[in-house]
């Protein structure tokens, strides 16, 4: 051994066991960074991928005549610029092809890149005013192929001719509304637009800024330069929300909150790495008064703890970043494997730097300063009391322990676990901050579950219906339709506006088959699910401002007669709004009954509606093939609407809020398991000699056990306290910013967030006893002492 930091190595060999607890604890609070801060990072870039899908990859648009529009591309924080325009957006103003309303929408080529969805299939993209692409709807059902020319009927009567180029990917609002989407090049659309509005107007110009650029200020200093009103400037704010360049409000409120977590969960990681290091040098002391007696100087001392800390991260650091990455690896792979067409951007195997970082730098600094008060203290020992082997782990007691309320055994474990002020703070803190840290995110739940509505069990693949509501769809299409190929379930609902005499308003009635019965089993919120699915009454649909009570009869206009419908059931909640139009001030309520109660009240027998939900792996051709059959069957007034785009989307969404937030919660659940466990192991390692002096006066093995469950009860009970006093305040604050200033819904107590933080704490304060109780059972006296 050439210097004295040589014994650092040495050290390590003779106190390999203790060591690994600390390099534990390191490996936990960088493990804890890295995995929350990678699943931001991760579900950042899936929210991306969504909102680029969705809304386009475009920062702002601006409505700009022609010479504007070319001073706007001349600006230096312009990365690119191009026009767009969109005719019959609404579906409604009368251009059609075929017969069918198709949106007509120009823009210049370079538009292809802002928005990735918009995919050409087939061929190229018009060259002149007389060439059109079209949806792949088109091509599907009408056997539009590329090369064909194809008329559409304008609203002044006149028909114009299109050669179609290329056909494009089918898109989730086209679809959902049976509509046709052509695309024409600006030339050809501002022929058209300058026929129909005998002038021509300015253009929208979709902007896209370059990186680092400071994209408020440029859209506020463009808005000015050109005198734009407000109207005629837009932004894609959930785009510029990801890229952390909104001032909207409430997105400000937002950073504000994740900003919030980052700061808890960096805490959080000090925290437990400080009361690991400070266990861990306390255990020591006798060691570093042996240094002292040998000649070693107090700065000496101070460095070799700060070296020892520092060789402990060169292996706890990276095994802590290198977990957290396998952790969000693995949550990326469940995304792409639960929806992989909507996640197919997502890498399974990305690397997250700033994840990376940000554990790295909270392992370094928070080792180099948890290490210098324990170096301080290992310094100022006094080699004659060190190696006196009095050199305890707790200050000199000032006071006997309290035997008044507790039997000597488990008061001494609450005497040594208070003995040390400041170890006390450190781990009630470490323990404290795992439940601030779960109440804290768990808000985000919250937010999820207002931001998303997931997609219910009765949501439809394929919706079949009447324009006008009637029950003219013959009641046995959903009985053949289940058998055609790819078709899952099929179930259909009758609809009725019945007047109630009393007051002339309207009420809905919706009949269930038996399917429809059990998922709305759920939203029950009183009354008998049986009784009217057997006919003996209605479900109503519980409404804020005029609930049907339950036992309650409703008098309504039917068939030329009055009938009583007694009310048998509350439901909570229906996927359905109120009347033809969704005026709630028109109609009463709603309520739900039987086909066959329905049959017997209106004396109609059809459905107004049919749901279709289709298997996993059906085609484009059998969903064709079933068109046909409900067209054939419906006649004249039939609508479709195909909605399994949209459903991809809203499951993309929610899955991926759901495993990251869910993740985040699990990962916070975990390290507080491995951390209180990790702290009670090492406060036992550190007393085995003092547990052995009790043994050797008496003590037995079961009283010793209930010292150290004093101790760790002591340490969880007051964690406990300190979390619920400041996470109870922190998770009101976080949820008025998230959800009560967005959605109104008041804060409410988080009792099962509560419970459940609190029983993982008691399940990890009976792990950690178990382990130690074993050893301690296991030793001899002799061994105890000897340690």
């Amino acid at each position: 051994m050439k210097h004295y930091l040589d014994l650092i190595k040495i050290s390590a060999r003779q106190h390999r066991k203790q060591n690994r607890m600390t390099r534990l604890c390191i490996v936990l609070a960088v493990f804890l960074v890295t995995v929350i801060f990678g699943m931001a990072d991760m579900e950042m870039r899936s929210q991306m991928i969504q909102a680029v899908k969705s809304y386009g990859n475009w920062h702002a648009a601006f409505v700009l005549d022609e010479e504007h529009g070319t001073l706007l591309k001349a600006r230096p924080e312009v990365k690119s610029s191009v026009r767009y325009g969109v005719l019959n957006y609404r579906l409604e103003d009368g251009y059609q092809i075929l017969g069918v309303e198709t949106a007509v929408c120009g823009f210049d080529p370079e538009m292809m890149e802002m928005f990735p969805d918009v995919e050409i299939l087939e061929g190229t993209l018009p060259g002149n005013a007389g060439e059109a692409v079209l949806n792949e709807s088109a091509k599907t059902r009408f056997g539009v192929q590329v090369g064909d020319t194809v008329e559409m009927t304008i609203p002044q009567g006149d028909t114009l001719q299109y050669r179609i180029t290329g056909i494009v990917k089918e898109m989730a609002l086209m679809a959902e509304h049976d509509a046709f989407g052509m695309f024409l090049n600006m030339e050809g659309f501002s022929a058209l637009r300058s026929e129909e509005t005998g002038a021509a107007r300015e253009e929208v110009y979709y902007v896209q800024f370059r990186p680092y650029c400071n994209i408020q200020k440029a859209i506020g200093d463009i808005s000015a330069r050109f005198g734009l009103k407000p109207e005629e400037e837009r932004q894609n704010v959930q785009v510029l929300a990801l890229m952390f360049q909104s001032r909207d409000s409430y997105m400000m409120q937002f950073y504000f909150v994740a900003a919030v977590l980052a700061v808890l969960v960096m805490i959080a990681g000090i925290l437990m790495i400080a009361a690991s290091m400070n266990s861990n040098i306390a255990r020591r002391t006798e060691f570093f008064g042996m240094m002292r007696c040998l000649g070693a100087t107090g700065r000496q001392v101070t460095r070799f703890v700060r070296r020892e800390a520092l060789s402990w991260c060169g292996t706890a650091i990276p095994a802590g970043v290198i977990a957290g990455i396998l952790v969000v690896w693995v949550l990326c792979g469940m995304l792409r494997f639960l929806s992989p067409g909507y996640f197919e951007g997502l890498p399974v195997f990305g690397i997250s730097f700033p994840s990376m970082a940000a554990g790295i730098l909270v392992g370094l600094l928070t080792v180099l300063l948890a290490a210098r008060a324990p170096a301080k203290r290992a310094a100022k020992v006094s080699p004659l009391t060190a190696v006196s082997g009095n050199a305890g782990t707790v200050q000199a007691a000032k006071h006997a322990a309290n035997t008044r309320f507790f039997k000597v055994d488990t008061a001494l474990g609450i005497h040594h676990a208070s003995g040390s002020r400041k170890n006390f703070l450190l781990v009630t803190g470490s323990f404290a901050f795992s439940i601030i840290l779960f109440l804290s995110f768990s808000t985000a739940i919250d937010f999820m579950h207002h931001a998303i509505t997931p997609l219910r069990p009765s949501a439809p693949d394929i919706y079949i219906g009447k324009e006008d509501y009637s029950n003219q769809i013959p009641s046995g299409l959903d009985e053949e339709l289940v058998n055609y190929p790819g078709v899952k379930r099929a179930f259909g609902r009758s609809y009725a506006e019945l007047t109630m005499p009393a007051d002339g308003r309207t009420l809905d009635v919706i009949s269930y088959e038996e399917q429809q019965f059990q998922w709305a089993e759920k939203s029950m919120m009183e009354g008998s699910l049986e009784d009217a699915m057997n006919g003996k009454g209605v479900l109503a649909v519980f409404r804020e401002e005029y609930t049907l009570q339950l036992g309650s009869s409703i008098l309504v206009s039917a068939g030329g007669k009055e009938r009583e419908l007694p009310v048998v059931g509350v439901l909570g909640d229906v996927p359905f709004s109120y009347g033809k139009s969704g005026d709630t001030e028109v109609s009463a309520g709603m309520v739900i009954c039987s086909e066959e109660f329905f049959q017997k009240l209106t004396g109609e027998s059809g459905y107004a509606v049919i749901d279709i939900q289709l298997e996993q792996n059906a085609d484009d051709a059998q969903v064709q093939e079933i068109r046909r059959a409900c067209e054939q069957a419906c006649g004249d007034g039939f609508v479709y609407s195909d909605k399994r785009i949209g459903n991809q989307e809203v499951k993309g969404a929610s899955y991926s809020m759901s495993v990251f937030l869910y993740g985040f919660l699990g990962v916070i659940a975990l390290i507080s398991f491995f951390n209180i466990i990790n702290c009670i192991s090492m406060g036992v390692s550190a007393r085995l000699r003092e547990y052995g002096a009790m043994r050797a006066i008496g003590m037995s093995v079961r009283q010793v056990i209930r010292m150290v469950a004093g101790e760790a009860l002591t340490y969880t009970a007051f964690g406990v306290l300190l979390g619920c006093a400041a996470g109870l305040p922190l998770n009101r604050m976080l949820f008025m910013a998230l959800v009560t200033s967005r959605w109104g819904e008041a804060w409410s107590l988080p009792v099962w967030e509560m419970l459940v933080i609190v029983m993982i704490m008691i399940g990890s304060v009976c792990a950690a006893v178990a382990g130690p109780a074993a050893q301690i059972r296991k030793m001899t006296v002799v061994d105890t002492i000897g340690v």
